[in-house]
């Protein structure tokens, strides 16, 4: 019987995976570089950690099942809720807080480009502090990790705040606002007549669907953004102050990266707990999903606590940044240690050539053993993926030296035991 993967699930080879964690380090040494910890959690929680925070459609989403004691519980569709479930559950942690996580995460989802059911994400948060220099901190960090891959200027991070946006609405008259995020949230995906008639089966009529069309058409700069609510609500002085934040906040982040930076009123994000600046980044080409997403969401904390506690933070998958780093080229094998194949063509003495391969590994460099005691050109040609290819004979052995060759440049040479010892310390200091 032949058993293949399940739909929308990913199986990763060496090759693959080789490639994968490169990318992956330089992500976590991006985070730890601002100084942000590591932190895990079970990839198993209660289905009402997000059925009470993150909105009806990820729960809908889920790969959740009735446990053997009769409890609801899901695969984790993402990080947030469980990372301020940790959160909470220490009254000793100093703050501020910076955390990051690298898990992975389950949705059923139809599968597309860029989109699994089963994928890695990296996660980075920030706890207790609430201002403009902290938000430009999070979008910086995103950068920066963008920067650092080699995608500079390839993408554009797009900007809004949830607390403006749900100021513009209530001014414009609209009741339900979780409903009128989750339409907004939809803009780009639906065409303009099927995007009106949901506003309108929400009570806003044609003047108010005309004046939310009108901030969602285009994105702006500051000025322009500053411009914009002026003409669209009725105290602007009332509001003033949060665009000056919004304003403040940009200048910051044209501190952290040269990429460009917009105010996009049509990111709002789906998930219903964001409390203030949201933020998503594309290529500039506009060819592929969202590369990563996050935002402000003060609230979270009280699903545990009675406590406030300031918090954003931000979420990047896998499976766009491979996307786009495929088309940039820049998905490539890179070597990070030193690969070593020893080939063994000594009749008796497995003994001298254990104790080379441990001294090379001992030094954090790669060493396989050839163990098939087949022809030296078998040998030599499983060794093509490696550095250098290290020849064991009985000569070797009795004279108490080593045949290094070279894969790359064909050189080949036999020295002293020591002296090659030597030679690998040189290497590594």
């Amino acid at each position: 019987m032949k058993i293949e993967k399940i739909k929308g699930f990913r199986d990763h080879y060496p090759e693959d995976m080789e490639i994968r964690e490169y990318f992956f380090k330089k992500i976590t040494d991006t985070a730890e570089n601002f100084g942000y910890k590591r932190i895990d959690f079970p990839s198993l929680e209660p289905l009402d950690l997000y059925r009470l925070k993150s909105g009806t459609e990820l729960v809908n989403q889920t790969f959740s099942f009735v446990d053997k004691g009769g409890r609801e519980v899901t695969m984790i569709p993402e990080a947030t809720p469980s990372t301020v479930r940790l959160l909470t559950a220490r009254k000793d942690l100093p703050r501020p807080i910076r955390w990051y996580s690298f898990p992975k995460v389950w949705r059923y989802e139809e599968p597309q480009e860029g989109r699994f059911r089963e994928h890695y994400q990296f996660n980075a948060d920030m706890f207790g502090i609430d201002s403009e220099e902290i938000d430009a901190e999070i979008v910086g960090l995103a950068s920066s990790i963008l920067d650092y891959l080699g995608l500079s200027g390839v993408y554009e991070i797009n900007i809004n705040d949830r607390f403006l946006m749900e100021y513009i609405l209530n001014d414009l008259g609209i009741e339900n606002i979780p409903e009128a995020f989750s339409i907004i949230d939809k803009y780009k995906k639906l065409d303009r007549a099927s995007f009106s008639s949901m506003l309108n089966g929400i009570g806003a009529g044609e003047d108010v669907v005309k004046k939310i069309l009108s901030l969602l058409s285009e994105k702006t700069d500051t000025g322009g953004l500053e411009k914009k609510v002026k003409k669209i609500v009725k105290n602007y002085d009332e509001i003033k102050p949060r665009v000056d934040r919004i304003k403040k906040t940009f200048e910051l982040i044209g501190l952290y990266t040269e990429s460009t930076i917009n105010f996009d009123f049509s990111i709002v994000r789906g998930l219903s707990y964001y409390t203030g600046i949201v933020f998503e980044a594309f290529d500039v080409k506009g060819e592929l999903r969202a590369i990563l997403g996050g935002g402000r969401y003060n609230g979270l904390s009280k699903l545990f606590t009675d406590e406030e506690i300031p918090a954003v933070g931000f979420a990047i998958g896998d499976a766009v940044i491979e996307l786009l780093l495929k088309r940039q080229d820049l998905w490539v094998k890179r070597n990070v240690k030193e690969s070593y194949y020893i080939c063994n063509l000594s009749s008796s003495d497995d003994e001298y050539i254990l104790k080379i391969a441990s001294r090379i590994r001992s030094l954090n460099k790669i060493a396989l053993v050839d163990m098939t005691h087949r022809k030296i050109s078998s040998q030599i040609k499983s060794a093509s993926g490696c550095n250098y290819a290290i020849i064991i004979g009985d000569r070797e052995v009795e004279e108490n030296t080593v045949t290094v060759k070279n894969m790359e440049t064909s050189e080949q040479s036999t020295v002293g035991y020591d002296d090659f010892l030597l030679h690998l310390r040189n290497r590594t200091s």
